[in-house]
């Protein structure tokens, strides 16, 4: 076979496997905002690339979600302002997945801190009921390749994020009210010397 052929069968896959990393990713303005509004402010999602080898899933506080631009004119991404709660102990390979799972928190790196991300809608699965996630993409009716379609965090945990979620949403309240506080006091007039 000559090289020239050979090299061509190379970029072919490197190209299918970029592309099938990324499913849904980018997507028209429709899709996206459909997907974000799938996605509750202050609420648990879990991220996890069911395709991909090597993988943990991440549990995630998120506090905000919004639809932005990408470099590519015509296409949008779901992007998520957050913060990892929980990882998995081991990563799974591909088609690997069974639960149950075993978690541990996330404490003490940079992955503890808020983050801002764009997100894959195929791999990333919101609440369906108590303790079941379900795959974004799936829900919104996207054609997508996955292995797993819904995931079930443990009891224990999910009692551990929503502590986190109630948490984060007394903070907001706190200070929304302390902000209307501020604004419903008026200055005090200038005094006047001499």
């Amino acid at each position: 076979m000559s090289k020239t052929i050979m090299v061509a069968i190379v970029l072919v896959a490197i190209t299918a496997a970029l592309c099938f990393a990324d499913q849904l990713a980018w997507n028209a303005r429709e899709i996206c905002e459909e997907a974000a509004k799938r996605i509750r402010r202050n609420s648990i999602l879990v991220s996890y690339c069911s395709c991909c080898d090597n993988e943990h899933l991440e549990v995630w506080l998120v506090k905000r979600v919004v639809v932005a631009t990408t470099v590519t004119q015509g296409l949008f991404e779901v992007s998520v302002f957050g913060r990892r709660l929980f990882t998995s102990k081991k990563a799974f390979r591909e088609k690997q997945y069974s639960e149950p799972v075993q978690y541990e928190a996330v404490t003490g790196d940079g992955s503890s801190q808020w983050f801002f991300e764009g997100i894959d809608l195929a791999y990333v699965y919101v609440p369906t009921g108590k303790g079941s996630f379900h795959c974004l993409a799936k829900i919104i009716k996207r054609e997508c390749s996955i292995n797993v379609d819904t995931i079930s965090l443990p009891s224990q945990l999910l009692e551990q994020a929503e502590r986190e979620v109630e948490r984060e949403r007394a903070k907001e309240m706190l200070t929304s009210s302390e902000a209307a506080s501020w604004r419903a006091m008026k200055p005090s007039p200038p005094l006047r010397v001499g």
